[in-house]
């Protein structure tokens, strides 16, 4: 009589036959695997020296940039434009696209101004504006130039694009930030659309750090 096979035996079998399988497949085809293997080892190293260098730039640009704030804050305060300027042009020269050098960009913008320089600051924050768009320094440079068109007489021009933020379709800036240049805009030619604005901070943004100043422009229009 036959011995009788077990179904561990039987797994057993099956699993010595698929081993037997695969070590025949690796040993058929072990330069294409070999070469697999190094290239995702190239692309791993790759990444990391990618990583580390962007890593080493970023901190490189940002203690240049710390370097350039004593001078920039003398300028903004009436001090010596052209040192702050000098300072901050050398951390875009270095670093080009990097976030500390549009931040950069974003400060020449403002000593443009002191400077009276209005078509140097409206590109230079046009630019930082389109390469960023949304992201936090996006916003500031785009809020940067709808200040400077108000003040500039073109209100007009920039309104529909605080109403398409405020009704959502454009992200460029947060809404209770248009909300309340809407309110600026407005505050002297409409006191009833202005407070209409300012009544939406205080409704619908609770946690807004323009809702106290919100609330204290609504008592002061009435």
């Amino acid at each position: 009589m036959g011995r009788r096979i077990t179904r561990k035996q039987l797994k057993q079998d099956e699993f010595i036959s698929t081993a037997d399988t695969v070590v025949s497949w690796v040993v058929d085809n072990w330069r294409p695997i070999a070469f697999g293997l190094a290239a995702f080892c190239a692309v791993i190293m790759l990444w990391w020296v990618g990583s580390r260098w962007t890593s080493s730039r970023a901190e490189s640009a940002s203690y240049l940039l710390h370097q350039a704030a004593p001078a920039l804050d003398e300028a903004l305060a009436g001090g010596d434009v052209t040192a702050a300027e000098e300072k901050l042009g050398e951390v875009i020269d270095r670093y080009g696209r990097t976030e500390q050098a549009d931040i950069a960009r974003i400060y020449l913008a403002r000593l443009a101004l002191v400077r009276d320089d209005r078509d140097r600051a409206r590109s230079l924050l046009q630019e930082v504006s389109d390469r960023r768009g949304s992201d936090a320094i996006g916003s500031v440079a785009t809020l940067d130039l709808v200040q400077l068109a108000i003040s500039t007489g073109q209100g007009a021009e920039v309104a529909p694009r605080l109403e398409a933020v405020v009704a959502g379709e454009d992200p460029s800036l947060p809404r209770d930030v248009a909300l309340w240049e809407l309110a600026q805009l407005y505050a002297s030619d409409d006191a009833d659309r202005a407070r209409g604005y300012l009544q939406r901070i205080v409704d619908e943004f609770p946690e807004s750090p323009y809702r106290a100043r919100a609330s204290q422009r609504l008592s002061e229009l009435g």
